[in-house]
């Protein structure tokens, strides 16, 4: 019955983080927001709203590897995602289409994981939070920049405000039973570990709003955006994970890493690499999409292996 339920909270998550996605997109065609603004700031941390939520709450329920997990299997399987994205719709160019802008988004995710990667090992974590904090804001900065002034009149969606602010109480709800679903899981199956929970089931599901978001934006041809909403999602995951830790008494959220976690740490790091490489280049990107997909399900063998 665990499972169950836990699928059918999954599911009404992802509906819930769609709509509201739909909703805060809407509201920024209304107020003067470009699409560089939507897809890698308003969009991206709306669909980031379940990892937020569950990351927090599995902190309070003094379970941090949970959250730990969550935050890092949910990138590396975002980024997967987009691979697949790139092998599925390969004729469409998704990469050759992209801005080679978001070159900065993937260097700032690869220093987040060395700063990362570096705090589990050394205890310097409290300037690890506070540069994780610090990047945000110049990601944030660096967005603003971008966005243009223009309106879509064409878009004329009446009560998107009240309507936005109540997905955003019922995706809160949902996050929450979610964590203590996946927290109870971990006491049932007491062999697999909290960051491996963390890492599959609440990366994976929390990750749906971003897949699905993203498919829809690469149907339209809009692959800046698709783009700027995976990149966008992950540098703000890293800012809940920052969060995470303020929240944490005499301990850091880095300390609760394990094997499993440097997977994910490690996997990170190199699926992203070859995601700047194929915005960059813009060579080979069968292949490299390709790589990119062997390197997380390579990841989930070692999980289990």
């Amino acid at each position: 019955m665990d499972g169950i339920f836990f699928l059918v909270l999954a599911f009404l998550v992802a509906f819930s983080s769609i709509k509201l996605s739909y909703y805060g997109d809407a509201l920024s065609k209304q107020t003067k927001l470009g699409s560089a603004f939507i897809g890698g700031l308003l969009i991206a941390s709306i669909t980031s709203l379940p990892e937020f939520i569950t990351s927090i709450s599995a902190v309070l329920i003094n379970n941090p590897a949970l959250s730990f997990g969550d935050i890092l299997g949910s990138n590396m399987f975002n980024i997967f995602v987009l691979s697949l994205y790139n092998i599925w719709f390969f004729k469409q160019n998704l990469f050759k289409n992209t801005n080679k802008k978001y070159i900065i988004e993937c260097v700032i995710l690869i220093t987040e994981y060395l700063l990362i990667l570096v705090a589990t090992y050394i205890n310097f974590v409290d300037i690890v939070t506070v540069s994780l904090l610090f990047m945000y804001f110049l990601y944030t900065i660096k967005v603003i920049k971008n966005k243009n002034e223009e309106i879509d009149s064409s878009f004329n969606e009446k009560y998107i405000g009240i309507k936005f602010i109540f997905f955003s109480i019922v995706l809160i709800v949902l996050s929450i039973l979610l964590t203590l679903e996946a927290d109870k899981i971990t006491h049932i199956y007491p062999k697999i570990s909290s960051s491996s929970i963390g890492a599959i089931l609440l990366g994976i599901t929390t990750s749906l709003p971003e897949v699905v978001s993203t498919y829809a934006l690469i149907k339209y041809k809009n692959y800046n955006m698709a783009i700027s909403n995976i990149l966008g999602s992950n540098i703000f995951n890293f800012l809940v994970l920052a969060i995470s830790d303020i929240f944490i008494r005499n301990n850091h959220i880095y300390n609760y890493s394990d094997s499993y976690s440097y997977m994910y740490l490690f996997g990170g790091i190199i699926i992203t690499t070859l995601l700047l490489m194929c915005i960059y280049k813009k060579k080979h990107l069968l292949l490299l999409s390709i790589i990119m997909s062997l390197s997380y399900l390579l990841v989930w063998y070692f999980q289990f292996r």
